[in-house]
């Protein structure tokens, strides 16, 4: 995930260097968060069941902050304690956004590196939380989100004004999200005689959600994103994202399939890979996904796109399926991809580091594709990427503009997906 603001380096290194934290005997420490400045994480009692992100009123953190921190812990969050004005100062001072601030990265960042460091075994977007200024600071947080990078936000009593040296980035207003905002938005006011923690936990308590373990029989143990098309003809393309998760480019280039009337399956990479996956299993799971919606929405020909992270792994995952479901796979489109495939997401992957030392290499796999039915998309600027090496193998290698986002026109994308796998139906008769 290149994309990542620069300030998650630093973060890296604080959440590492403070992993004995999460070893300690008492339920809350004070840690490094960023632009947060120290922060007060809560672990959660249990299984984990969320990330929460709690910020405070413009008083700072109070024990009646901790206490709303240990209720949602008490139902198996992992709780990041801000002081919002300090959050503020930091901010102020920070001279590298000078126009306006992301702060929606700095919460996602916490998210990712904290949950990466106890090494949980499901990624969960975090759940903003606050109460007076820290719940402005969350709503305004939501509001700046790209799809599928925070799960919502909860607000009680929120000020009307937000502090001015927070300077919120305004949403890009090319992203329309379904739903208005991208996540849940639960607003009150605190009743009388209730407590802050009984208003948090009560609002904030239906979001956590405990992590069931995987069954053969269905596919709601998966972190899938459904785009059935309005017009659904008997194309399904099983979309697998970059290490970003499902945003941007996966995003945009499904949607586009779907006005096409393809019926689209997301994986979210960044939730699935989360914890390590063998390649049988990912394998195992795409069968899954493959029978349940052939059932479900009718379709016969399968197409498996992948991005990035999702293109490398791809080809290991094809030549695993089952005979019977492969012989249903008519087209393999690859993306930006790269000559080491990681079966977990890693942190480093996100600041621009090369593959594990667990990386498996993708040319044996790939040499094993029918070369007919695949696709092979780089962008002209990409370094790192076999495509160019593939041009005569009987594969269709398409160059297009820009570098890893290919200029950044994700509809003429997918028309090219489309497109190829046309031909190749029907050249398949």
């Amino acid at each position: 995930m290149k994309f990542l603001c620069k300030k998650a380096a630093a973060l890296v290194v604080a959440a590492v260097c403070g992993a004995s934290l999460f070893n300690a005997a008492h339920a809350a420490e004070s840690i490094s968060g960023g632009r947060y400045g120290q922060v007060t994480l809560t672990k959660p009692a249990g299984g984990m069941t969320g990330f929460v992100v709690l910020f405070s009123e413009k008083s700072g953190w109070t024990p009646a902050d901790q206490e709303a921190a240990d209720a949602l812990a008490a139902k198996g969050a992992m709780v990041i304690g801000v002081d919002t004005p300090r959050y503020a100062t930091r901010l102020a001072a920070d001279k590298t956004e000078k126009s306006c601030h992301n702060l929606v990265g700095d919460a996602e960042n916490m998210s990712h590196q904290l949950e990466r460091t106890v090494q949980s075994n499901h990624y969960f977007s975090p759940i903003l939380v606050g109460t007076g200024q820290g719940a402005t600071v969350a709503e305004s947080s939501l509001k700046q989100a790209p799809d599928n990078t925070v799960a919502g936000a909860v607000s009680l009593a929120a000020d009307v004004q937000l502090d001015a040296r927070f300077k919120p980035c305004p949403p890009d207003p090319t992203i329309i999200h379904a739903k208005g905002l991208p996540g849940f938005m639960e607003r009150t006011a605190l009743q009388p005689g209730q407590t802050k923690a009984a208003a948090l936990v009560a609002m904030t308590g239906p979001h956590l959600k405990k992590i069931e373990p995987a069954t053969d029989s269905d596919v709601s143990d998966l972190p899938l994103i459904e785009l059935r098309a309005a017009q659904p003809t008997d194309l399904l393309a099983i979309v697998i994202s970059g290490d970003g998760g499902w945003r941007d480019l996966d995003k945009t280039m499904a949607l586009a399939l779907q006005r096409d009337g393809v019926s689209v399956i997301g994986i979210d990479s960044l939730r699935y890979f989360w914890s390590e996956k063998t390649p049988q299993q990912t394998a195992n799971d795409i069968a899954r996904v493959i029978r349940a919606y052939n059932a479900r929405w009718h379709t016969s020909h399968v197409a498996l796109v992948g991005y990035s992270f999702g293109a490398d792994v791809m080809p290991f995952a094809y030549n695993r399926l089952p005979d019977a479901v492969r012989e249903q796979v008519s087209y393999i489109s690859l993306m930006g991809f790269s000559p080491d495939a990681d079966f977990q997401i890693r942190v480093t992957g996100w600041l621009g580091m090369h593959a594990s030392e667990k990386a498996l290499k993708v040319r044996p796999e790939f040499n094993k594709l029918p070369p007919s039915m695949v696709q092979c998309i780089y962008g002209e600027k990409e370094e790192d990427t076999l495509c160019p090496q593939l041009t005569k193998t009987g594969i269709e290698v398409v160059k297009l503009p820009g570098d890893h986002h290919f200029g950044g026109d994700y509809d003429a994308l997918a028309r090219r997906i489309l497109a190829g796998w046309r031909k190749q139906i029907a050249s398949r008769g």
